[in-house]
């Protein structure tokens, strides 16, 4: 008798949860979602049209083996990359133990960026089906990294997804111009995830060079018009960062997503020991012969 009221009682809760959600449990995916700024890289070959840094053979195959370490550790579903310069340089990244093993493809398009760095992502065939992707230019000509908008099917569902991968433009070379940009990319793309259809889900993520605290993400990607929230404001406002500057951690990369998403919590930095720097004056500091940055992930439910 116990264990019949036991078992009714379970499902009572499931089909409870499955109301409260209003969806069935097999109608959608937990995918882990993540954002990582890779910290140039570029191959080994000088581009004469931008100012690209080249790297030596070996040092190439010492940052991609690296990297696919710590992409490996984290194991994402879904990984948008910034500060890459070419489709080939991420294509060898996801050829790497112990990411080789695993169905990952490329999303990347060349952007008019001066110092020929790009924006891409790498997702999981097997869990997620690319429907279309394109990339979109900054207002008035501005010369920096694409916006990448890709729009997904999840296997064995009809759900979508709308992904916005963005990087906007950092502080040097004219803070007053570069604010007003990643101002007027935040703006764009803040409306465009507000035109998506209702039962689309949005995930926008990236290097935004700009802390949760900032009237950038506060008012424009995540003011009430987008219908986007931030998820690293909880961990900005624990004193976490993606990237460290004059010992402080600073919220530089984030990901935000509309209510037809469910987040397990708040955005989390993957840090391991050996992503760190051991020893010296940037001891605990992102190890640089990586990245400067720490990927940022989530679990969401969708």
């Amino acid at each position: 008798m116990r264990v019949m009221l036991f078992v009714i009682s379970v499902g009572v809760s499931l089909l409870t949860a499955s109301a409260t959600s209003g969806r069935e449990p097999s109608c959608g995916r937990w995918l882990t979602v993540a954002t990582y700024n890779v910290c140039n890289l570029f191959d080994t070959i000088n581009d004469p049209e931008v100012q690209d840094l080249v790297l030596s053979p070996e040092e190439f195959r010492e940052k991609v083996s690296a990297l696919a370490g710590v992409v490996g550790g984290l194991a994402p579903d879904l990984l948008a990359l910034c500060e890459v310069e070419k489709a080939e340089v991420v294509r060898e990244l996801a050829a790497t133990e112990p990411l080789d093993t695993l169905p990952y493809r490329v999303v990347h398009y060349d952007s008019p960026d001066r110092r020929g760095i790009d924006v891409a992502l790498l997702y999981r065939a097997d869990r997620l089906r690319l429907v279309a992707s394109e990339p979109i230019r900054a207002p008035e000509g501005y010369p920096t990294r694409d916006v990448l908008r890709a729009e997904f099917e999840l296997c064995g569902t009809s759900r979508r997804l709308a992904v916005y991968v963005l990087h906007l433009p950092s502080r040097r070379g004219g803070y007053a111009r570069a604010a007003a940009m990643r101002e007027m990319v935040a703006a764009q793309v803040a409306e465009l995830a507000a035109t998506e259809e209702p039962e689309v889900g949005v995930v926008v993520l990236g290097d935004l060079n700009d802390l949760p605290s900032s009237g950038l993400v506060r008012r424009t990607l995540a003011g009430e018009s987008s219908g986007l929230r931030c998820l690293t404001v909880g961990p900005h406002r624990r004193g976490q960062g993606s990237y460290a500057w004059r010992d402080t951690w600073l919220m530089y990369d984030h990901i935000l997503v509309n209510g037809a998403v469910d987040a397990i919590g708040d955005a989390r930095i993957f840090r391991r020991p050996e992503m760190l720097t051991p020893e010296g004056r940037f001891r605990g500091y992102p190890d640089r012969r990586i990245s400067d940055h720490l990927p940022v992930y989530v679990r969401i439910f969708y």
